[in-house]
Formats: structure tokens, C-alpha cells, sequence
């Protein structure tokens, strides 16, 4: 099924109750596996369970996640995992931690977790995998534009990851706040601002989230910073996406948690 043939199921009322907000965009996030159909209010459990059968999540991602499933075989697992925080089982897997929820790589690369496993976090696992980094945390904290290539991509940085998550802390700061909390972020002292959050979102990569509300004359503002070993454990545009995706997960509890 095509975003076209499940839009054509969908109740096509237009609600706004989902995060997509329509239902033309609602279907292709099904199809691209970045939404469940169970996120649409409209929809009976008889008629999600009919559609679930139907509809086959299939894009570019899923070739991407076959690729590096491909090159998690040839990495000795025993050889990373402690390198990348992650920890060896006994069947050979490992076991990483990833904003508060624990996920399980076979050495053939299949991740399993409890509950649902988005496209985003297989890619995002296996990079982190694939890395293989190496080395203490330093406690230093730097801006993305300070990591190898992270200035020439800050500003995409800014767009795609620290203004999306201001929006979020200034429409529903409380709850926000709970959401990280219950993600693994824990409230810090001794920054700029008394809203500092840490939060491990992979075991060698921590960040510190800092948010200012408005005051005034000025405008709110969220700052996302990091260890300055952070490019040693994912390139740039991982973290890009590594962050991207803490977003979304907000974003998906803030709707979940409404409904």
C-alpha cells in the first residue's frame, strides 16, 4: 500500500489531533515508519488492526539499515563494546542504552528492544556501532559547531534540532520537562541558566540542554551542547540526526501523552 491507498482508508477529516495534522502527510509517515496508525484518534482498533496488514513500511531507509545490518557482521563486537559504553552478552550481542530504553545488536545486526523499534534508531545504532569509538569523556562541554564538521552544518543544526526543541520547551514547558526526566535527563546546576538538563541520549554521548524563556526583550532561546568527544563517536551529521531524533521522541510523548 502506497501513501495514496492508505490516505484513501483514513477518515480524511483534517482533525489536527495527530502530530502530522492532516492525513495526506499522516499516510506517507506510516509508510515511511516514523508513525504508528495507532497515532490517529479517528481510527477504531478493528480498522488499524485491517490496515496494519496492508501496509508495508518500505524506503530509502530500509536499504540503508540492510547495508550496515551487511557491515555489523564483519566488526567484532567483543573488540567495541567497551569502547562504545555498550555491554557484551553472552551470545555475543551487545546490550547500548539510548535515551532511557535499552536495545539488543546481534553480531548480524538485528535490534531488538521492548516496544517499538523506529527505522531511526536501526540507523542510528548501527552508525554508532560502526564507529566503534574509543576514549574517556573529557567533561568538557563544547557547541556543535565546535566538533569536527560541526560548523559547517550549525546552521542546520540550529534549524533542525535546537529551534524545533525550543518550540517544544515553549509550548509545553512543564511537560517537556517531564518527558526528558523520564528519557534520563537529569536537572544540573553551575550553567548559564537555572533549565540545564543532562541526558545521555547513547552511553558516549552525552549532551547538556539549556533553555532561557523569554524575558522582555529577549527571546527564548535552547542551546544543545555536548562533550567535546562527542566526533569521536558519531560524524556531524549523525549527531544531527542523533538529536533530530530526541525531538521527535518529545514531540511523539507530548501527543501520546494528550491523548
Amino acid at each position: 500500500m502506497n501513501p495514496i491507498d492508505l490516505y484513501k482508508k483514513l477518515p480524511k477529516k483534517n482533525c489536527g489531533k495527530c502530530r502530522q495534522k492532516t492525513c495526506m502527510p499522516f499516510a506517507l509517515s506510516v509508510i515511511k515508519g516514523e508513525t504508528e496508525l495507532s497515532e490517529c484518534p479517528l481510527l477504531t482498533n478493528e480498522e488499524i488492526e485491517a490496515l496494519r496488514g496492508s501496509v508495508t513500511k518500505s524506503d530509502w531507509r530500509e536499504e540503508l539499515i540492510l547495508s550496515l545490518k551487511e557491515e555489523a557482521k564483519n566488526i567484532n563486537f567483543k573488540d567495541i563494546a567497551n569502547g562504545i559504553g555498550a555491554e557484551l552478552k553472552k551470545d555475543n550481542s551487545i546490550a547500548i542504552k539510548c535515551m532511557g530504553r535499552e536495545f539488543s545488536i546481534s553480531p548480524d545486526g538485528d535490534i531488538t528492544t521492548h516496544g517499538h523499534i523506529t527505522p531511526w534508531i536501526k540507523i542510528l545504532l548501527l552508525h554508532y556501532i560502526r564507529t566503534a569509538g574509543k576514549g574517556e569523556l573529557s567533561g568538557k562541554w563544547v557547541s556543535y559547531s565546535e566538533l569536527r564538521g560541526g560548523m559547517v552544518k550549525a546552521s542546520s543544526f540550529l534549524r533542525d534540532c535546537e529551534e524545533p526543541l525550543k518550540e517544544l520547551l515553549e509550548r509545553d514547558f512543564a511537560q517537556t520537562e517531564k518527558i526528558l526526566i523520564r528519557l534520563g535527563a537529569e536537572k544540573r546546576e553551575g550553567f548559564p541558566t537555572e533549565n540545564a538538563w543532562h541526558l545521555y541520549l547513547l552511553p558516549k554521548l552525552p549532551v547538556m540542554i539549556l533553555y532561557w524563556p523569554q524575558e522582555e526583550e529577549f527571546e527564548s532561546k535552547a542551546k544543545v551542547i555536548f562533550d567535546s568527544t562527542a566526533d569521536r563517536f558519531l560524524d556531524a551529521e549523525s549527531i544531527i540526526f542523533l538529536v533530530e531524533g530526541l525531538v521527535k521522541n518529545i514531540e511523539a510523548n507530548l501527543f501520546l501523552d494528550k491523548k
